[in-house]
């Protein structure tokens, strides 16, 4: 039987692509041919570079197409360009409001190499930034997967992994988040990451659409 902190929860971090907002597939997967262009490389197909987007496979792709060695540069090299507009998933902003209304702080924590100032900006016209106070990105951090940024979120906060909840769609959100002690986490099936690999990192729940996050933050305290 899972053991609980019997404390409420104080702090929410989100994921961002996939989560928060749709993710521009078609975008990524032009950077990533891009990139591999500037590198010397031919990119594959876009069809196979939209895969890789869609399981979280990148590094699969450069070890097949140049060794191990290639990630490093690749991601040195890479740039997210001009972003299209972010779009929110429908009852984004409904879920927000849901959460700081039960008196939780609220974060976001995504992989892009933006600056969080740059970050923040493009999300202003969305509306999100009215419930977030704080945005992390992976910005020069040298990052590999979330555990490190999710412990700064949460010293930023002043709260203790145990009294956080993490809500994301991929299985580096459900196994960072795990692997530093948060008390609750969602995953969301948005069809991008493999439902198997979210459940392989044993979420306390899987969610249809993030609306369904307030219920079980409600269940959760119960």
């Amino acid at each position: 039987m899972k053991l609980r902190s019997l404390s409420q929860l104080q702090l929410a971090v989100f994921d961002l692509d996939g989560t928060l907002v749709e993710i521009e597939h078609e975008h990524f997967a032009e950077r990533i041919g891009f990139t591999l262009k500037k590198i010397g490389l031919e990119p594959p197909p876009i069809d196979q570079i939209l895969q890789v987007v869609h399981q979280h496979t990148l590094p699969k792709l450069l070890l097949d197409l140049d060794g191990p060695k290639l990630e490093k540069i690749f991601w040195d090299l890479f740039d997210e360009g001009d972003i299209p507009p972010l779009r929110l998933f429908d009852q984004t902003l409904y879920t927000l409001e849901e959460v700081v209304s039960r008196g939780m702080q609220v974060a976001i924590a995504t992989a892009r190499q933006s600056h969080h100032d740059e970050m923040r900006a493009r999300l202003a016209a969305t509306g999100i930034l009215k419930h977030v106070q704080f945005i992390s990105t992976f910005y020069q951090t040298g990052w590999k997967n979330k555990l490190e940024q999710l412990k700064l979120v949460c010293a930023q906060h002043r709260i203790e992994p145990d009294l956080a909840m993490m809500v994301g769609d991929s299985a580096d959100d459900m196994r960072s988040s795990a692997m530093a002690g948060f008390a609750l986490r969602l995953a969301m099936k948005n069809g991008v990451t493999e439902e198997s690999l979210l459940q392989a990192q044993t979420p306390d729940r899987m969610l249809e659409c993030i609306g369904e996050v307030p219920s079980a933050v409600d269940e959760y305290h119960s």
